[in-house]
């Protein structure tokens, strides 16, 4: 029978192998505490998007979509008048791979060398976005995102706008910003740079740095111009973490979400589902390797002997993964 003992899982603890096993969970429980305690950001009855009592709306009606043809996934087919339907008197644009190409020709033939060197489409469908919001202003959003009402309100009088992820950092999904705008200039001049990295070592995390949301996540926060980027956290335009199963449409949200991520491969899969959707549980099998690597085969005797302390770290890694699947 297993029965723990509290003196001796004090005597236990002047081993370093059992501090390392209590320490690695025990912080990583503490982080996601305070995480949780901190994370709200108020929704849809707390978000600010004006700053001024006029209000005035400074972004063109004007909404751009992109896919590569127009000949539109059966799933999708309805989003285009979605957006039409619930923004009358805006213009709509939609942009498939022959027009985006056609205008970097025409407009800007500087980037048009890097643009036909990029080995994945996705990468073009990224970066035309910015070049389109600079050139024309308006409202970018992906294929997968509906409206559910008009978001001018969610806009207010901002020059640039930017939604939160609930994954981690900023997303390009949907941005909105005023036509010549400052920053998306800036975004558009830090492509080239961005294209081949030392980091860049999957085609995933290379798509997600060079030109997607990583990499306007990054250039956004060292931005030192003077417009303001208003930030729209993701329980106002209504998003759901990448590992959530299904997206309900948020009370008095923005936007019905689809499933998207029509670009992604094994290594996506890998990077998201496994790393970033189980992480304590990766984790934690890094822990049982730890303690096989260091004890080899004297890891059962040591683990029966050291029980109350293995038990502890076993607790604490069980309820992260309760979190985890939060």
């Amino acid at each position: 029978m297993v029965t723990f003992s509290l003196e001796r899982f004090r005597s236990k603890l002047d081993n370093p192998l059992c501090i390392v096993l209590l320490a690695i969970p025990g912080l990583l429980l503490l982080i996601q505490l305070f995480s949780s305690l901190s994370s709200s950001d108020g929704g849809v009855a707390s978000f600010k998007a004006c700053s001024t009592e006029e209000c005035l709306l400074k972004i063109p009606r004007i909404i751009h979509q992109t896919y590569k043809s127009k000949d539109l996934p059966e799933a999708w087919k309805d989003t285009p008048k979605l957006w039409e339907q619930e923004h009358p008197g805006w213009k709509y644009e939609f942009w498939d791979d022959e027009r985006n190409r056609a205008f970097i020709v025409e407009h800007y033939p500087w980037f048009l060398k890097q643009f036909d060197s990029y080995p994945n489409n996705i990468q073009r469908a990224d970066s035309i976005r910015y070049f389109i919001l600079y050139h024309h202003g308006g409202v970018y959003a992906d294929m997968d995102i509906q409206p559910v009402r008009n978001i001018e309100p969610m806009l207010g009088d901002a020059s640039v706008v930017l939604p939160v992820t609930p994954n981690l950092g900023l997303t390009n999904a949907f941005m909105a910003c005023t036509k010549n705008n400052a920053f998306m200039k800036h975004v558009t001049e830090q492509l080239s740079s961005y294209a081949n990295r030392w980091y860049h070592l999957s085609r995933h995390w290379q798509i997600l740095t060079s030109t997607g949301p990583t990499f306007l996540w990054s250039v956004a926060d060292a931005y030192t111009g003077d417009d303001a980027i208003l930030r729209v956290p993701a329980s106002v335009w209504g998003k759901c973490m990448i590992c959530a199963s299904s997206c309900p449409v948020v009370q008095e949200g923005y936007f019905q979400h689809l499933h998207g991520d029509s670009w992604h491969n094994w290594d996506s899969w890998l990077f998201t589902y496994v790393i970033f959707c189980h992480h304590y549980t990766m984790i934690f099998l890094g822990w049982l390797l730890l303690l096989l690597v260091l004890l080899r085969r004297d890891t059962p005797a040591w683990a029966w002997a050291h029980r109350e302390v293995v038990a502890a770290s076993v607790a604490m890694f069980l309820l992260l993964m309760l979190f985890q699947g939060a």
